[in-house]
């Protein structure tokens, strides 16, 4: 049973209240809301907290939802607590964000309750992290959600349900079924709005809420509410332990390489049991997530077995998941990518300058073998440019250094990678496409390479970042061009960044 002593060991039992809060409340004027309302109000002089209401019309219900502001309004004066009211269009909004009107209205929510926890936090000089926000869920709400979840293939992090308390947000309410909220109102004389919309099995929820759970209470166990609350607790337990694990491998085998893309380490994923890989694979695309401003709910237990099964099959397979987000399969790696914004990102790529300069005095012992500086035979390279180009070069007008930089500059490009680039190797030729699987170089980077070339021939290809000693990718000079103890002059390019 619902009374005040029940109520107040729940929240210390819970931890939920502590002296001296600040609490926003959300008040429909609903049963559960009022209840939640008026037993913190009753419980607010020995715990010296305050209490903040805060009610929002959705722009749905016409004449219906002004009354259930008046009557929260008038609640709230009767009580002598703060009352503020938001109101939104949810249809319009949920149409602009393309969410449904249920997403849309629980944003625009718990937008208005950070709203008005931060008008607190400023007028009362009070730290925003330490002001509680209240909202009224109960058993029956619990087990609906979890059913939902069910549906979705959530896993076992599904099965916990709602939590007591996520962060600043607290349900004080949780351990109590409607019943026994109703019931509270009523041994106490206090009415409440109903909410026709509810009536209606237009969402999800209320489908679970008026068909579903009657027939399973009528037909398979009346203590169903209950059964779904005590199991939740223990799935919690469990959820925690094997997030706890994830979490603990991640921290050793998530990269995290720039902002939209992470790199998880694929042996050591699968290595690991399939219950741990696949809250590995959960957290991973949080982070992913997180990095869009969105949350995990629409990715369900198929996606992530999805990528499980992605990590054990050969490499340069790919997964297309929602919200722009692709995952790989590439060698020592799973891959998870915003590719969305990465692509925007390289849409502002620029080329890297290269600066040319003839030598013909220098010692071999100093030439580089890395960085952003190549020796090359410069003899070497102008005769391939003689041998490949389509235009016709006389290269007995060559007379001083200057004549050789201008043949350089006017014959050799510097540009991305295009289909039909070679390079030469010891034992003859190598398409770059070659160059690249066999150096296991994953997809995603390959894009980034830049090549110095005459026609489809590679003097040297290299990746900006990794030349510069900051990120890995191929490196590698035409082996016809290399310096040897024959050399007369030699060609040396210098790459700087714009």
């Amino acid at each position: 049973m619902l009374d005040i002593d029940t109520f107040s060991h729940f929240i210390e039992d819970n931890n939920l209240i502590e002296k001296k809060d600040r609490i926003v409340l959300g008040v429909s004027g609903g049963a559960d809301s009022i209840c939640l309302l008026h037993t913190l109000s009753r419980i607010q002089k020995a715990l010296e907290i305050r209490l903040f209401v805060v009610h929002i019309n959705h722009g749905i219900r016409g004449e219906e939802a002004s009354r259930d502001e008046n009557y929260v309004k008038k609640f709230c004066e009767k009580l002598d607590i703060c009352f503020f009211s938001f109101h939104y269009d949810i249809p319009g909004i949920a149409k602009a964000l393309k969410l449904s009107e249920e997403e849309a209205g629980r944003k625009m929510r718990y937008e208005a309750f950070e709203s008005v926890s931060k008008d607190i936090a400023i007028k009362e000089g009070s730290d925003y992290n330490k002001i509680k926000i209240a909202v009224a869920h109960n058993k029956n709400d619990n087990a609906e959600t979890i059913l939902h979840n069910l549906s979705r293939g959530s896993g076992i992090s599904g099965l916990k349900g709602i939590l007591v308390r996520n962060k600043n947000i607290i349900r004080p309410l949780l351990a109590f079924s409607r019943d026994e909220i109703e019931d509270y109102l009523k041994r106490n004389s206090i009415d409440y709005m109903t909410d026709s919309t509810n009536l209606e099995n237009d969402y999800t929820r209320n489908i679970l809420r008026n068909e579903v759970f009657p027939i399973l209470e009528k037909n398979v166990n009346s203590n169903v509410i209950n059964n779904f609350y005590k199991s939740s607790k223990i799935a919690a337990e469990a959820d925690e332990f094997f997030e706890s694990s994830a979490i603990k491998f991640c921290e050793k085998n998530l990269k995290i390489k720039g902002k939209y893309e992470f790199l998880l380490d694929k042996e050591a994923l699968l290595n690991e049991s399939h219950i741990i890989s696949t809250y590995i694979i959960r957290y991973t695309l949080r982070k992913v997530l997180k990095s869009k401003e969105l949350g995990i709910k629409d990715i369900g237990m198929v996606h992530i077995e999805d990528i499980w099964n992605l990590a054990k099959s050969e490499n340069g397979k790919k997964l297309d998941l929602k919200y722009g987000i692709k995952v790989y399969n590439e060698y020592e790696n799973i891959r998870f990518a915003d590719e969305d914004k990465k692509g925007k990102d390289n849409d502002k790529y620029v080329l890297p300058e290269i600066n040319y300069k003839i030598l013909d005095n220098f010692n071999i012992k100093d030439i580089p073998k890395a960085g952003n500086i190549r020796w090359l035979d410069f003899d070497k390279v102008l005769e391939n440019i003689v041998k490949y180009n389509r235009k016709p070069i006389c290269i007995n007008n060559i007379i001083n250094k200057d004549d050789m930089i201008k043949i350089i500059e006017e014959n050799i490009v510097i540009r991305r990678c295009e289909s039909g680039d070679f390079i030469h190797i010891k034992s003859g030729r190598k398409a770059v496409k070659k160059l690249f699987t066999d150096d296991k170089i994953p997809l995603n980077i390959r894009g980034e390479h830049v090549v110095v070339a005459t026609g489809f021939d590679i003097l040297w290809i290299f990746r900006e970042s990794n030349i510069f000693g900051e990120e890995a990718g191929l490196d590698r000079t035409g082996e016809l061009y290399r310096i040897d103890e024959n050399t007369k002059n030699i060609l040396k390019i210098e790459v700087s960044r714009r």
